[in-house]
């Protein structure tokens, strides 16, 4: 009998398995060790809505092939947990994404597969365990349970039961976020000259710190992400916002990537849509970007006049040493950049959703107006 099993793609969380094992029904030659078990730590813990894997088995000199199967989950009383045995949908992908190519909903869909898995799967050929983001469906973060395999070769069959023990945990992260940079920069001469640049990133000392005040949504930071909708519940829905000092909304027609040579979530995403609430971008799997290390370069409209931009209150602010710049005191120029041709807001960052539904990322930039009327 012959059996083809494919697990999940890189491009989505783990290397892609393909898998083709034949198995025959034992006829007692070979050898099946007493002594089979999974390598790697002796707790696997499971993020309930995470995804992961484990080491391979250590098969002792088994003869192969090998066939591993789960037989049975079972709580701390002993009983079997149902839970881990129901099935759920789960998008996979089944030819590589290109950002390049793949422009419509169509053309991305036809890379994706959606299949029916069980929160804990294992490899039939060398005993790994994989777990999936439909582990959000599990419940009791906390308790353990205890994994029973059974084992299958030409010398016949062996249960191996605690083969494994799972932990379920709570600390899987909706989002994760590596960096987000606030620009404001002012083109003079042909040239870009960033006079404002708050960095969130790993090379400030106070990134955790910042980066925690981001997961808290709690309003300290310039960028704020927090879900809206459980709709989708496949897939990803994006608004991004680029507010002024006061809340208001610049024009989402205008946002674009950065230059040539850098992208954006708009490069990485399908049906773009510009409306009242900000720019929606939606994607029909996660993790969303696929590349989980994308940087993205998004840039706000380009304003070729200080109407909607005080700065002369960030120069004042630059000189007391309050704004973070990449411009040193030295290069600031005397007329206070008043022969600059324009000038405009770039958000560079790197933002990984890992839960379908609706979100909304907000930035706000300071020392901006959209009608003109500085409040401080």
């Amino acid at each position: 009998m012959k059996k083809q099993i494919k697990f999940l793609g890189a491009l989505i969380i783990m290397s892609t398995l393909f898998v083709v094992s034949c198995f025959q029904e034992p006829d007692g030659i070979g050898y099946l060790s007493d002594d089979i078990y999974l390598k790697g730590a002796d707790t696997i813990y499971v993020s309930i809505g995470g995804k992961g894997n484990t080491d391979y088995a250590w098969t002792d000199n088994s003869s192969e092939p090998l066939n591993f199967a789960i037989e049975n989950i079972r709580d701390a009383s002993n009983n079997r947990s149902a839970q881990f045995f129901e099935k759920y949908i789960y998008r996979t992908w089944i030819k590589p994404y290109d950002f390049l190519t793949d422009k419509t909903e169509e053309q991305v869909m036809a890379k994706l597969e959606d299949r029916e898995v069980e929160p804990v799967m294992i490899n039939p050929v060398n005993g790994q365990l994989l777990y999936t983001e439909v582990t959000s469906n599990l419940s009791g973060p906390g308790d353990v349970y205890h994994v029973d395999v059974r084992v299958t070769n030409s010398k016949g069959s062996k249960l191996y039961p605690d083969y494994a023990i799972l932990k379920l945990t709570s600390d899987a992260r909706a989002f994760t976020v590596n960096e987000v940079i606030n620009g404001i920069s002012v083109v003079r001469g042909g040239a870009n000259n960033f006079v404002l640049y708050d960095q969130i990133n790993t090379s400030q000392p106070d990134f955790i710190t910042r980066r925690n005040n981001i997961y808290a949504d709690n309003g300290v930071e310039f960028v704020r992400i927090h879900k809206v909708s459980d709709e989708p519940n496949i897939g990803i829905r994006v608004i991004f916002k680029l507010l002024d000092s006061k809340g208001a909304l610049f024009n989402p027609a205008e946002y674009a990537t950065y230059a040539a040579g850098t992208y954006s979530y708009i490069d990485h995403s399908i049906n773009r849509q510009n409306t009242s609430e900000g720019m929606i971008v939606e994607f029909p799997t996660t993790p969303w970007p696929t590349n989980v290390n994308f940087m993205s370069y998004l840039r706000g409209p380009t304003a070729t006049d200080f109407h909607s931009f005080d700065i002369d209150k960030l120069y004042e602010d630059f000189l007391a040493g309050k704004v973070p710049s990449l411009i040193a005191p030295a290069n600031w120029p005397e007329n206070n950049w008043a022969d600059a041709s324009a000038w405009f807001v770039r958000i560079r960052s790197i933002i990984t959703f890992y839960e379908s539904g609706t979100w909304e990322v907000s930035c706000q930039i300071p020392y901006t107006a959209i009608d003109g009327n500085f409040t401080y």
